[in-house]
């Protein structure tokens, strides 16, 4: 259940406390349009790609053995009544987040380090921006540094990362507690 990261990923230092994270040990490719499932049996047969959206519905299903449903997950509406938020929509601080706290982010590079505009302003309204912010876990903090773990585009797939190369490639918009 608990993946441990290479050398690739963080430094050395930091893999021998990697244990007291736990996030699914699932690999796939990033592909925009795949999740989240349907089904409960859909997470426990093969898959090759998937979503930040199906990354957050297999968290919590083999880390906290809940499953959400697509709609309960799936954006806007999940943004809007799933959970509790912790932060909407302000200056979000990590160091009052919990394991399995939900961050809603808007992209501001891509993964060629190039700054984009996702901002509101350039949708028509804001459920379609809400549609286009990203999912991701806070998984917790070692010496103080915190990470999170989600699927994304940027490193093709799922991936632990240090809150600070987090905020180099997103914007963090909210925060929502799921579990209580």
């Amino acid at each position: 259940m608990v993946l441990v990261l290479t050398t690739q990923n963080t430094n050395l230092a930091i893999l021998n406390h990697m244990e007291q994270f736990k996030y699914p040990s699932d690999q796939f490719s990033y592909k925009y349009l795949i999740g989240p499932v349907l089904t409960e049996e859909e997470l426990n047969t093969p898959f090759e790609e998937g979503n930040c959206r199906f990354a957050l519905q297999l968290y919590f299903y083999r880390v906290h053995k809940l499953f959400f449903e697509r709609d309960q997950i799936y954006l806007p509406g999940g943004y809007k009544v799933w959970g509790d938020f912790v932060f909407e929509e302000e200056d979000i601080d990590p160091s009052v987040l919990k394991s399995g706290d939900v961050i809603f982010a808007q992209n501001i590079r891509n993964k060629e380090d190039k700054e984009v505009d996702k901002s509101l302003e350039r949708y028509k309204d804001k459920d379609e921006w809400l549609y286009y912010l990203h999912s991701l876990i806070y998984i917790g903090t070692i010496d103080g540094v915190p990470y999170v773990w989600h699927a994304t585009h940027i490193a093709g797939g799922p991936v632990v990362w240090t809150w600070e190369k987090f905020l180099h490639y997103y914007k963090p918009i909210s925060v929502k507690r799921i579990l209580k």
